[in-house]
């Protein structure tokens, strides 16, 4: 499949997800391990000004899924089943999970949660430049770079009147890309997992953070 074709269909998949139509199984180097996740959209307690966010955010797990297994698999020639065993490769400007933040807490301010969120995202966009330097003939990355520029568009629409999500500078992007291991080709493809691997932690955190705002009866207008 040419690139132009993926793309093309990659945009009917983000009109279906958030229009509410059913979006085709995913390709087949899923571990599983999301499909046995509980299902994001009509979850009860899901806010509805949060609903098309948590579409996407379906749809991209799925894809970052199917990308982190993929390159797992080809670049270190083991099954999925061993990816435990990579945890400790990590790379430092990743964002803090947010199930260690104040998201996650009872008290929690609800714009600031949403700005740590909106914040991560842009870190992930940044990283995920790096991942497309490396991976630069994937056909499954255009899809979740994509889709997390949509997310984060969805997040900034939905702030609270007044709220400015702010961009990256260009120092903060210099750093991000900066703090990512390249030295050796070892290190290189061990830093793409670890990103793939927490940004799936990262929109999972996400979610269930909107979910939290739903069951307080929280939104922003």
């Amino acid at each position: 499949m040419t690139s132009t074709h993926y793309l093309s269909l990659l945009s009917v998949l983000v009109v279906m997800a958030v229009n509410g139509s059913p979006v085709p199984s995913a390709p087949s180097w899923t571990s599983g391990e999301e499909l046995a996740v509980e299902s994001f959209s009509g979850e009860p307690g899901a806010p509805p000004i949060w609903e098309n966010a948590i579409k996407v955010i379906k749809l991209l797990v799925q894809e970052v899924i199917n990308f982190r297994d993929q390159q797992f698999v080809e670049e270190f020639q083991k099954p999925v089943e061993e990816m435990s065993s990579f945890i400790q490769y990590q790379v430092p400007s990743i964002p803090t999970h947010l199930s260690k933040t104040p998201c996650s807490t009872s008290n929690y301010n609800k714009e600031a949660c949403l700005q740590k969120i909106s914040h991560g995202l842009q870190v992930y966009h940044v990283l995920l430049q790096h991942v497309k330097a490396e991976y630069p003939q994937s056909t499954l990355l255009p899809s979740v770079m994509h889709q997390t520029t949509v997310l984060i568009g969805l997040f900034k629409e939905k702030m609270k009147s007044g709220e400015v999500v702010e961009d990256l500078s260009a120092s903060e992007r210099e750093r991000v890309l900066g703090e990512v291991s390249t030295g050796t080709e070892w290190e290189t493809k061990t830093s793409v997992h670890a990103i793939l691997r927490e940004l799936r932690n990262f929109l999972v955190d996400t979610k269930t953070a909107l979910r939290r705002m739903g069951k307080r009866g929280e939104g922003c207008q």
